[in-house]
C-alpha cells in the first residue's frame, strides 16, 4: 500500500484532511497539553514517526496505549471500531486494542480529544460492543491488506517504544577536571561560580550547565556534548517531570527560539534546571515542577 510508505506526519495530515475536525478537538490540539489520563486520544511523535493513540493506563514514566486509525477497512479481529458517538472526533475510528503496549511518556505530543471507552473497569471491551462498537475481521490470508497495516503499526510502536531523550550521565566530570588540573580557584575564575559550587564540580558532585560546558570546552579541548554527558545523572524524578507533554511543548518553544533541535533543547533545559536546583537545595530533593516553571519563565518570557 503506497500510503504505508509515506512519512508518518505526511500520512497523518493526509488522513486528517479527509475528516471535518470538530471545533472542540481543534481547540484541544492547539491548547497547552494537559496531564495524560486514560481514555484520552493523543498524537504521538518521535522523529518522523507519528501515530494516533488512545491511552488505556498512565504511570509516572509510561502510558499503555493502543494505536487508532481513522480508516476501519483493514481492522483485524482484535480491533474495536468506535462509532462517532463514542469519541470526540465524531467520526468512526479503529482502535487496534490487540497492539496495545507500554510507551514512554515523552512520545506524547498533542491531545486530540477523548473516547468514551471506560477502561478503568474490567470488561470494558464487551461494554463498548454492547454500546454500539463493533469488531474488525480476521485476515483472509497472508496477502490480506490487514496484515500489512498491522505490520506497519507494529513497526511504528516498536520505534516509539524505543524513544529516549534523557541523559544517563557518566559522572566523569570530576575526573575530566582533575586530568586538566582545573581546581576550584580556576573554576571560580572560569565559570564565575561560588567556592562551594566550584568544589562540588571538582568532586563530581554537581553538574555544569550548557553555558558552563561551552566555557570548559576550550580549557578541556573537548566538545560541549562530551562535557555535558560527563555530568552526574540528573534526578530520575526530574527526568519524569521533564518528560510530561506540557514540558515537551515548552521545550519545543525553547528549541524554536534558539534554533536548535528538540532533543538539544531538552538536554539544555534539564541540565540547567538540575544545576540550579543543586546550587539552591544541595542534596535535598527539590520541588521539581517549581524549578522547571522558574526556568521556562526566564528562558521563554524574557
Amino acid at each position: 500500500m503506497a500510503q504505508d510508505r509515506e512519512p508518518g506526519l505526511a500520512r497523518l495530515l493526509r488522513a486528517v484532511s479527509t475528516v471535518r475536525v470538530p471545533d472542540a478537538v481543534r481547540a484541544a490540539f492547539e491548547a497547552e497539553p494537559g496531564e495524560p489520563a486514560p481514555g484520552q486520544l493523543w498524537r504521538t511523535r518521535w522523529d518522523e514517526t507519528v501515530e494516533l493513540v488512545v491511552l488505556l493506563a498512565v504511570s509516572d514514566e509510561n502510558v499503555l496505549a493502543a494505536p487508532i486509525l481513522l480508516d476501519d477497512r483493514c481492522a483485524d479481529e482484535d480491533t474495536i471500531i468506535l462509532p462517532p458517538a463514542q469519541n470526540s472526533l465524531t467520526t468512526t475510528i479503529a482502535m487496534w486494542a490487540g497492539l496495545a503496549r507500554q510507551l514512554p511518556m515523552c512520545i506524547l505530543d498533542r491531545q486530540l480529544g477523548v473516547a468514551d471507552i471506560g477502561v478503568a473497569d474490567s470488561g470494558w471491551i464487551e461494554r463498548l460492543v454492547e454500546a454500539g462498537a463493533t469488531r474488525g475481521r480476521r485476515a483472509a490470508g497472508p496477502l490480506d491488506p490487514t496484515n500489512e497495516v498491522q505490520a506497519r503499526l507494529t513497526d511504528a510502536l516498536d520505534y516509539l517504544a524505543s524513544a529516549v531523550w534523557a541523559p544517563s550521565g557518566s559522572g566523569e566530570l570530576g575526573r575530566l577536571l582533575a586530568e586538566a588540573s582545573l581546581g576550584p580557584p580556576r573554576l571560580i575564575e572560569l565559570l564565575d561560580v561560588s567556592p562551594p559550587t566550584a568544589l562540588a564540580l571538582r568532586r563530581g558532585q554537581a553538574a555544569v550547565t550548557p553555558d558552563q560546558a561551552a566555557k570548559l570546552a576550550l580549557a578541556l579541548r573537548l566538545p560541549d556534548r562530551v562535557i555535558l554527558e560527563a555530568n552526574p545523572a540528573p534526578s530520575r524524578r526530574l527526568v519524569q517531570r521533564m518528560s510530561r507533554p506540557r514540558r515537551r511543548a515548552q521545550v519545543n518553544r525553547l528549541a524554536a527560539r534558539r534554533g536548535v533541535e528538540e532533543r538539544s533543547a531538552w538536554l539544555a533545559a534539564t541540565y540547567s534546571v538540575n544545576a540550579m536546583a543543586a546550587r539552591q537545595t544541595g542534596t535535598q530533593e527539590p520541588a521539581w515542577d517549581e524549578r522547571i516553571d522558574q526556568y521556562f519563565q526566564v528562558t521563554l518570557e524574557s
